[in-house]
């Protein structure tokens, strides 16, 4: 049942009575999935269009009136996991979904990203080719939409174009009507991106050809100039007969064009390590900037307005999430709502074609997601919805950044989740590496961790050394570094909390999935006197065996990744087998479980077996959950797989490392 109470409740700004303490909310509140999420205003501000639904086969896409009548629900499809929505037009959807799909050519099922256009009535929807992207709603043709699709290019008989068939991108305008429905608007020249203006014209092209990158314009109609040329630096890594190669320089990219089409915006690294904002400007051929950037963090989520296609904006994570804005009307909006939600990430997400009504999205503080409704020809704000219904604000437990010096004196943090309304002393504690490792937490409401802190337990979220967003240097520090260094961060972070008096020095559990899990077993194996009980998910267990799985997989295709992360599995044997745990299992001391899908295909469920036969053959105290066909990724759980996980969770850590009486 789609649940639709407290929708356009006028927002309070002023603090109410306090709660009495609410129950702990239950292992199915936490398993549902979000009941509101994607939300979306139509172009005219007529119209609503969210996913709602708590369970796989309640997933429907809801579309709501805001000039009344009832709402409008599109059942979602029980076989595919629905990842998002928007408008396309007035009356048609963007709808995307994840698939698990047999790979043509590949012999290897993958999970990809479908998009479909659906009408708003229901009455009919189309796969949009697997190779087109979006370019543009454009509302002066409200009936199709810009995409960019592949397309050969016959230079043959050409005197200019290199007498060949070539590669190169065409821009259609795409009708709604059905799929084959396209006609060209405009054909690239080969191996150039391209940027439209606010009329939706290509009039910035870029591309590099052999270490050379040019950047071309066209923004007078007076045809194509070369406006910027470079040189980049090669880096590569080679492994054996692979290699991998990635090219560095002032500009290897554009984002967009601003308004008024005299910058180009675009993220480079600073010093070959963190990257920032530049812009170059058309009219003086020259980069300008850094024009945002960070001592902490990269910069680069940029932020456009769907009505121009310019780039109004930046959005990145340092400790917790910022946002600036070129454009002044977004910015005035911004720096208000983040007066009245301090405490929280506050996102503008959507907004309509004369800019009068906007979605916001707050998320972090006291709420897990709340989603807003701003009329600005009213200036009223009126609360929609909460993501996760189930929890109320009052049993969200409050999250602070805590820093921490790892032993070598390398400055770090992390995220620390407490019970609600206990005092952050002599916890119980729930270590939770991330997964990746090239991955980073964020400020704001994790289930996970929301879980088990409303159960007792102090959650700390490290952002060890190898977590992305932080700079190129902080990814290459850990390079070589599993089991070493990356693993002394998450050791160094126990020891700040006990210190501290934050955790109790003999009631801390290591409990993380996919990189996180091998954390959770190396803490078992390499450090097993910080630890009273560990928790692995999906965990990878003997790298010998992994790079194995990985070489094999789609030809070997990600193996120079892990051959620099991780090292030379094949000559550093005697390192390998050192942190890889399931060779070294008679070293754990306290209780352990592995817990697993059976349908996980980034860390096969063998890496799980082979953990627990180490265990076995050891003698050691464990216990392996088979979470039947569950998947890697959190999102793609289903709520029976979620619920699994959780009743596992809680089980075991209530017998190995019980909390505190409520």
């Amino acid at each position: 049942m789609v649940r639709l109470s407290g929708l356009f409740m006028m927002l309070c700004m002023a603090v109410g009575a306090a709660h009495a303490q609410p129950p702990v909310p239950s292992i199915d509140d936490y398993a549902a999935m979000a009941n509101m999420s994607s939300v979306s205003i139509s172009p005219n501000g007529e119209k609503l269009v969210f996913i709602s639904g708590e369970s796989r086969a309640e997933r429907s896409i809801v579309i709501y009136s805001l000039t009344g009548g009832a709402p409008f629900v599109i059942d979602g499809g029980d076989d595919q996991v629905l990842a998002s929505v928007t408008w396309a037009n007035d009356e048609n959807l963007l709808v995307t979904y994840s698939e698990r799909r047999d790979l043509a050519g590949a012999g290897e099922r993958a999970d990809v990203f479908r998009t479909y256009v659906v009408r708003a009535d229901g009455s009919g929807n189309w796969e949009l080719a697997i190779d087109a992207a979006m370019a543009n709603r454009d509302m002066s043709d409200p009936d199709s939409m810009l995409v960019w699709l592949p397309v050969l290019q016959d230079n043959r008989g050409s005197r200019t174009g290199g007498d060949s068939v070539e590669r190169a991108v065409g821009l259609f305008r795409q009708e709604f009507t059905r799929d084959r429905a396209r006609r060209r608007v405009f054909i690239g020249d080969g191996g150039f991106n391209y940027l439209l203006n606010a009329n939706n014209e290509p009039v910035v092209r870029y591309a590099f050809d052999d270490g050379e990158f040019e950047l071309w314009s066209n923004l007078d109609d007076s045809g194509w100039e070369r406006v910027y040329a470079e040189n980049l630096t090669r880096e590569r890594f080679r492994f054996g007969a692979r290699r991998s190669d990635s090219w560095v320089g002032r500009m290897t990219n554009m984002a967009g064009l601003d308004a008024t089409g005299q910058y180009g915006y675009f993220s480079s690294r600073v010093n070959n390590d963190r990257s920032a904002v530049f812009r170059f400007n058309f009219q003086t051929n020259e980069i300008e900037g850094p024009v945002v950037q960070s001592d902490l963090a990269d910069v680069g989520g940029f932020i456009r307005d769907w009505r121009t296609n310019a780039v109004i904006g930046v959005r990145w994570a340092e400790e917790r999430q910022h946002v600036e804005y070129f454009d002044e009307t977004f910015a005035n909006i911004q720096t208000q709502l983040e007066g009245y939600f301090p405490d929280s990430n506050v996102s503008i997400t959507s907004w309509d074609e004369g800019f009068t009504k906007v979605v916001i999205s707050i998320s972090g503080g006291q709420t897990s997601r709340s989603y807003y409704l701003l009329d600005r020809n009213t200036g009223q704000m009126a609360f929609l919805s909460g993501a996760y219904s189930r929890i109320p604000d009052e049993a969200i437990a409050p999250v602070e950044v805590v820093h921490y010096t790892a032993r070598d004196g390398l400055e770090l943090f992390g995220y620390l989740t407490t019970p609600p309304g206990r005092e952050a002393s002599d916890l119980p504690l729930v270590m939770m590496p991330h997964g990746g490792p090239q991955a980073r937490d964020n400020y704001g409401f994790d289930p996970w961790a929301q879980f088990l802190a409303a159960r007792g337990y102090a959650v700390f979220q490290p952002q060890f050394r190898g977590s992305d967003g932080f700079g190129r240097n902080f990814i290459t520090m850990a390079h070589g570094e599993w089991g070493r260094t990356m693993q002394d961060d998450v050791s160094d972070a126990v020891l700040h909390l006990v210190e501290t008096g934050v955790a109790a020095r003999d009631r801390v559990c290591l409990f993380g999935w996919s990189y996180g899990g091998y954390a959770a077993l190396a803490g078992a194996t390499l450090t097993p006197e910080l630890y009273r009980c560990t928790i692995a998910g999906a965990p990878v267990s003997d790298v010998f065996e992994m790079m194995e799985y990985e070489t094999g997989r789609f030809r070997g295709a990600s193996v120079t990744y892990w051959a620099e992360y991780i090292g030379d599995w094949r000559s550093e044997t005697e390192y390998i087998t050192r942190i890889s745990p399931a060779l070294n299992a008679s070293d754990v001391q306290a209780p352990m479980m592995i817990i697993h899908g059976t349908d996980d295909l980034i860390v096969p469920f063998e890496q799980a077996e082979l953990m627990a036969a180490a265990m076995e053959a050891a003698g050691k105290p464990y216990e392996l959950v088979a979470i039947q066909d569950g998947p890697h990724q959190s999102y793609r759980m289903t709520v029976d797989n979620s619920r699994e996980l959780y009743t596992a969770l809680e089980r075991f850590l209530f017998e190995h490392n019980p909390p505190d009486p409520r």
